[in-house]
């Protein structure tokens, strides 16, 4: 399979790489004015490459002295976010979630059902709507125990801006490929995220993104058991909701 995300990183640099500002498409000119501001002209030639390690940053753009960290998502896949289920575990109980209500969202994540004495039925594993039509209360309460300001701005760094494995935050997200994209500034994505708080989801979710497995597997049959392990988190309709809010700006 046609790893898209990683063919688009190759098609940013190749689209910057060594351009003058004047040689690049009006789309283009307006992200890198937007990006470096005032300082950016036709008399410098711009410089990108790729980021060599597995980090938010995907590509990095250098105008003079001046480098940018950049996030790309192709629109391929919704998914902004994966780690193992044990990482993120001690990541909820390191922000001062309640042990019981991390459960919650466990129980969710591996989907078994529950004895009326409260153990679990390792025999019967639900799916994501079959789960939340029997414990949808449990999952409000996870819901509503994360989806607080500090709690979402520090999720958004963790799964957008700067990971776990980097010093450095990304300066912009971009959305779609070479021929059609659209991006957001860093601290224009705090403002959009936090707007998108809301209680409407049934899933675990923090503001407009939500948690889950990154395949339930209830049959047994992936070709990768060890998605069931990892927590994926997935913002739909992501190209929509910059476009939407740089409408609104």
């Amino acid at each position: 399979m046609k790893n898209y995300g990683y063919q688009n990183e190759y098609d940013f640099v190749k689209l910057f790489n060594g351009k003058y500002l004047q040689e690049l498409d009006k789309n283009s000119q307006n992200f890198l004015k937007d990006l470096f501001g005032d300082i950016i002209n036709n008399n410098e030639q711009i410089k990108a490459w790729k980021n060599q390690m597995v980090q938010k940053t995907d590509i990095f753009i250098k105008y003079i002295n001046h480098i940018k960290n950049v996030s790309l998502k192709c629109g391929h896949s919704n998914s902004i976010h994966h780690e193992q289920i044990q990482e993120f575990k001690r990541y909820l109980g390191n922000l001062g979630i309640p042990y019981k209500v991390i459960d919650y969202y466990v129980n969710y994540h591996y989907g078994y059902m529950r004895n009326n004495d409260g153990t679990i039925n390792y025999s019967k594993k639900l799916s994501s709507e079959e789960y939340k039509a029997i414990y949808q209360s449990e999952i409000n309460n996870f819901n509503q125990e994360i989806n607080k300001t500090r709690i979402i701005v520090d999720m958004i760094d963790r799964f957008l801006i700067r990971g776990r494995n980097s010093d450095y935050d990304v300066d912009v997200l971009i959305c779609g490929t070479v021929n059609d994209y659209i991006w957001i500034l860093k601290y224009d994505l705090y403002d959009l995220i936090l707007s998108k708080r809301s209680t409407n989801f049934t899933s675990p979710h923090i503001a407009c993104m939500t948690i889950g497995p990154k395949k339930r597997n209830l049959n047994g049959n992936s070709n990768n058991r060890a998605d069931r392990y990892l927590v994926c988190i997935r913002w739909n309709f992501i190209k929509e909701s910059i476009r939407e809010f740089q409408n609104k700006k």
